[in-house]
């Protein structure tokens, strides 16, 4: 199984690698101005942190609008992954009122696959301004914090999922099981 990683400059990005060849899987950087075509290739995409706002520097995030929308493989998006993947797909990202950096309890509202086996309440490790605001037609919040009303959402054909919080780095608990959720789902 390969695993593609959309690099956006995230500070946590070698988490991210680490923690997926740990649970057994390929993983490759990947540019986000490859082409389409090229990412294709892989099993799953994780779309990772970095310092952009999709808002205001969409243009800086090379192909990625095109491989949220055409590359039909399953996909994690990860902090400003999780706002990429909202703000492509016709959600409403801006400026959250209460930012969060360090550590959140995250609660979870429905058990989805990507979050099995996690405690109703968790802490997690955050680092954001924007937030999600409204999630994409098709698409249900199945966890939140209390300034955060949207930490982790899924699509409808449970294909697409994201996290607002940081499951690569050690501080959130249980966060490598999210990572592990979604690998298995990459291999069904």
């Amino acid at each position: 199984m390969r695993v593609g990683l959309l690099y956006y400059g995230g500070q946590y990005n070698h988490l991210i690698l680490k923690n997926v060849k740990y649970l057994g899987a390929e993983i490759e950087v990947v540019s986000p101005s490859r082409t389409v075509d090229e990412v294709k290739g892989y099993d799953c995409l994780i779309f990772s942190g970095g310092p952009q706002s999709v808002v205001e520097e969409l243009h800086k995030m090379g192909n990625s609008p095109q491989f949220v929308r055409e590359v039909q493989v399953p996909k994690l998006g990860i902090c400003l992954g999780h706002q990429l993947i909202a703000h492509v797909l016709g959600g409403v990202v801006g400026r959250a009122k209460t930012p969060e950096f360090g550590l959140v309890t995250v609660e979870v509202e429905d058990n989805d696959t990507i979050l099995q086996g996690l405690p109703k309440k968790f802490r997690a490790w955050e680092s954001h301004n924007d937030e999600v605001l409204t999630p994409p037609p098709g698409f249900r919040v199945i966890a939140s914090s209390e300034t955060t009303r949207i930490q982790s959402m899924v699509n409808e054909g449970s294909s697409i999922y994201t996290v607002q919080f940081h499951p690569e780095v050690k501080h959130t608990e249980d966060g490598i099981k999210v990572l592990s959720n979604f690998l298995q789902i990459c291999r069904k």
